[in-house]
């Protein structure tokens, strides 16, 4: 059983404005920010794959040094496949330098995406889910494994010498 996603809607606030973002050759301030707001609403949905839309592909693709994995399954099953892979995600947005000049490149958007994903300690809370996760697996396959051998979970005390490798 897995657990639900960890949702954090003050992330959409305030939404991007238009004015305060600078366009590039090959995409206005309009587009910028309605791309911008897609991508803040799918993070603070979860970062659920089914809502991983291919125009949220096409830029994220080319944002935060992302690369763009062959196609949407696939980044999808890189970066949102479980609460680790979404902690690695959210922890390339928050460290990524946004490097460029915003009439360029998407940096303006970069910059307030990973300032915004670092102030709701997104990262951290991704961080929890993800050992929670591992600890569920972990006594899921302790258990298997108590079932199929028998007995219960115990510390060996025998100790297992110490091996010199060769020093040159």
């Amino acid at each position: 059983m897995t657990a639900g996603p960890i949702l954090c809607e003050r992330l959409r606030i305030p939404p991007f404005d238009p004015v305060v973002l600078k366009p590039t050759q090959w995409a206005t301030a309009q587009q910028k920010a309605k791309l911008g707001n897609a991508v803040l609403r799918f993070i603070a949905l979860g970062m659920p794959a089914e809502k991983f839309t291919p125009a949220l592909y096409n830029r994220l693709s080319n944002m935060f040094g992302f690369i763009a994995h062959y196609n949407r399954t696939g980044f999808a099953q890189t970066w949102f496949d479980n609460a680790a892979t979404r902690r690695d995600f959210l922890d390339q947005v928050a460290r990524y330098p946004c490097w460029g000049d915003p009439t360029f490149v998407w940096s303006d958007v970069e910059k307030e995406i990973g300032k915004r994903v670092r102030e709701n300690l997104l990262v951290e809370a991704w961080t929890s889910r993800a050992r929670e996760e591992q600890v569920a697996r972990e006594k899921a396959e302790l258990a298997r494994l108590q079932a199929k051998h028998g007995g219960t979970a115990t510390a060996s005390n025998s100790s297992v010498p110490t091996v010199q490798l060769g020093l040159l």
